[in-house]
């Protein structure tokens, strides 16, 4: 279900585009227009929240000039409601991208907190979506609710899943064709045989 690595990937495209709080580490000539809240014509020592495509292209250069900071919402506060119950946050307000995006970032995370989190909260709320798939109202918008991008993607496919397995179900001719393999026939051989010599002694 992930878009990586494929580079022409409308969603890839998407996530990249979401902004990252960066620190401007010197004055840059001429690069006033990158704030779009100023009238300088040069870019100050300064916050400013750049594009992650742009991040991902100078991260490493030699010449650092943005600091790269970690956004809000993989930081402590979230952490921690993430740590007591994952499944009350509602990613798709967060960030629609909550997973890639966090995969993304995490390259600017030293210490391996947002790849934890995001994988505490995966794992979390699995077994609420698969709840969700096994519902009796399939398409019910409501019990999607909260769900971002990559999950709503997976709550799709499960239901779609969940339906063809009760229409199979309920196909008398199908479940007629199923049969026992051969290695359950010849096990079951042997146990009523193993039965039938004890039978005689």
């Amino acid at each position: 279900m992930s878009y990586f690595p494929n580079y022409y990937s409308l969603h890839d495209i998407a996530v990249t585009q979401e902004k990252i709080p960066c620190q401007s580490l010197t004055v840059q000539k001429k690069m006033g227009f990158l704030d779009s809240g100023s009238d300088s014509e040069d870019l100050k020592q300064q916050s400013i929240d750049m594009p992650l495509w742009y991040c991902l292209a100078i991260e490493g250069s030699k010449s650092a000039t943005f600091k790269m900071n970690i956004p809000d919402i993989y930081k402590d506060t979230y952490t921690e409601i993430c740590k007591a119950d994952a499944k009350v946050l509602d990613l798709n307000r967060l960030n629609k991208y909550f997973y890639e995006f966090g995969r993304y970032v995490s390259k600017f995370d030293r210490h391996g907190n947002v790849a934890q989190m995001i994988f505490e909260a995966c794992k979390s709320r699995m077994q609420h979506l698969k709840d969700l798939c096994c519902g009796d109202k399939l398409s019910d918008v409501k019990s999607s609710h909260g769900l971002e991008f990559l999950e709503h993607e997976l709550y799709l496919v499960g239901n779609s899943t969940t339906e063809k397995f009760n229409k199979w179900l309920q196909d008398e001719t199908a479940s007629s064709n199923i049969e026992a393999s051969q290695m359950v026939v010849n096990h079951r051989k042997r146990k009523r045989e193993n039965r039938e010599e004890d039978d005689i002694l």
